[in-house]
């Protein structure tokens, strides 16, 4: 390609013909954004706790099976750690709609 051809630029114009001012877009968002391995991380875990916590919640309405001597039974054991799953469960979810709103203003506050 000779350098004339290698400076062709479009440009948008206004109704007058009036050159408006031309934004270099990023490679990033020309890309679209990349993948943040660690928010589907997150994301991964998020719906793990939430579907652990959906079946121990179905394991707590059966009634207990009896132990043999003073073990405690797993499906007890599994009921009495719900609060902190829960706990965990809402405090990721936090996490990530506030790094999801932080990211998109940072994108937006870029352009």
């Amino acid at each position: 390609m000779d350098e004339a051809h290698a400076r062709i630029e479009f440009r948008e114009i206004d109704e007058h013909g009036n050159s408006l001012e031309h934004h270099l877009e990023t490679a990033e968002a020309v890309r679209g954004g990349s993948v943040n391995p660690f928010i589907i991380g997150l994301w991964a875990l998020e719906v793990a706790l939430v579907i652990g916590i959906m079946v121990i919640i179905n394991e707590a309405m059966t009634p207990f099976t009896p132990s043999p001597g003073n073990a405690m039974p797993p499906a007890y054991f599994l009921t009495i750690m719900i609060p902190q799953l829960l706990l965990a469960a809402a405090l990721i979810l936090a996490t990530l709609l506030f790094w999801h709103a932080w990211q998109w203003q940072k994108r937006k506050a870029q352009k």
